[in-house]
């Protein structure tokens, strides 16, 4: 077993692999895809038959798959204030887009593909695609190539918010401060304020992020009443909002009854399983690497699933068991993460951070010498 960094005396080692935390983001990203195969309202399974029809008692756990997009922001919240934490702008910005755009480019040309050459999918047109290759669509009413696209948007606005505390300067205190008021004032915005929800999308899940944030506080620095406060602090928001806004949201696109208290005690669970991951010794020092190798098909998986699931249930339904055509429609999107990991994530993602830091600080370094140059012409 490889050497583990030191503790910095007061939290867990900074630098060291949360190996659990990557298995958990495959699990979040499993949790949503089996949602939208046996939970959300489509006709893929049959003509006039819906996924509940199909599976039953399963559907009504199933359905609660959903809340694996807050799992998803609270280990965002996480993750980003790790690798943000002693980083420059350039360094963040660069960071950012090569990890996200290179799957996103292909996860988008492969959906908007299947959607035009796929029967019954409905084709988007090339300005949708266009747009939607910017990964800013959704904010000038263009619709989603794949309608997973939605987080994406929210997780932009994260960023815009963390870049913001960058340039101020990252602080443990600074970001417990943050994580206490900031997500306040957005979550009671979005219940006061329906319309300025769906306009800036971030507003209703910030408590999920901060919650994530002053948990890398916690284990980066150490545990204190004030930080676990503002923890309780964002679960209990998150889990306010879950109950009277996202239940009824996931009603809208599944079939039967979403239970708003059992939605809101999730939301607060699954801030208690980040805690567990980044803070129980036992877990948090799983030096097992197949986790990492497994939590590395999450993002791929997370952009295709959708369609590609759907077009195996389409074919394989009516020809094999609701369980065997589960499970093969499940085999293939996880082998097509894969291939997108190989083949084009782990081809582009450090060329493409260098190339963009590059640029960033070529461009912030340019900036003070023209500056200078016209002081200079002035005098």
């Amino acid at each position: 077993m490889p050497s583990r960094p030191q503790s910095t005396g007061r939290g867990a080692p900074a630098a060291s692999r949360l190996r659990a935390m990557d298995a958990l983001r495959l699990l979040a990203a499993a949790a949503v895809m089996l949602f939208h195969f046996t939970a959300r309202d489509h006709a893929r399974w049959g003509e006039d038959v819906l996924p509940a029809d199909v599976f039953g008692g399963v559907a009504d756990v199933t359905r609660y798959g959903y809340a694996g997009v807050h799992l998803f922001f609270v280990i965002s919240g996480f993750v980003i204030l790790m690798s943000v934490w002693g980083r420059t702008v350039p360094q963040f910005v660069a960071s950012r887009v090569s990890r996200l755009y290179p799957a996103y480019w292909a996860a988008v040309l492969l959906s908007a593909t299947l959607r035009w050459w796929w029967p019954g999918f409905g084709a988007a047109t090339p300005t949708e695609v266009l747009a939607n290759l910017t990964m800013v669509h959704e904010p000038f009413g263009v619709a989603s190539v794949d309608g997973v696209y939605w987080t994406l948007w929210v997780e932009m606005q994260f960023y815009l918010l963390v870049l913001g505390l960058v340039l101020w300067g990252v602080t443990a205190r600074r970001v417990v401060v943050l994580a206490a008021v900031v997500p306040t004032v957005l979550t009671t915005a979005s219940l006061l304020l329906p319309e300025l929800d769906a306009r800036v999308s971030v507003l209703g899940w910030s408590p999920l992020f901060g919650a994530g944030m002053v948990l890398y506080v916690i284990h980066r620095e150490g545990s204190t009443a004030s930080r676990w406060a503002v923890v309780a602090l964002c679960a209990a928001l998150a889990a306010a909002r879950s109950s009277l806004r996202v239940a009824h949201a996931v009603e809208q696109v599944a079939t039967g009854t979403v239970q708003p208290w059992l939605l809101g005690g999730i939301a607060v669970a699954v801030v208690g399983v980040v805690a567990v991951v980044a803070l129980v010794p036992r877990v948090r020092d799983l030096d097992w690497r197949w986790l990492t190798a497994l939590g590395a098909l999450t993002y791929p998986l997370y952009l295709t699933h959708e369609y590609v699931g759907w077009a195996v249930i389409e074919v394989l339904a009516p020809r094999a068991g609701r369980w065997l055509t589960l499970l093969l429609a499940v085999a293939v999107c996880v082998a097509l993460a894969w291939l997108l990991h190989r083949l084009v994530e782990e081809r582009t993602h450090r060329p493409l951070r260098l190339w963009v830091e590059q640029r960033l600080t070529g461009a912030a370094r340019r900036e003070p010498a023209r500056a200078g140059a016209a002081d200079a012409a002035a005098r």
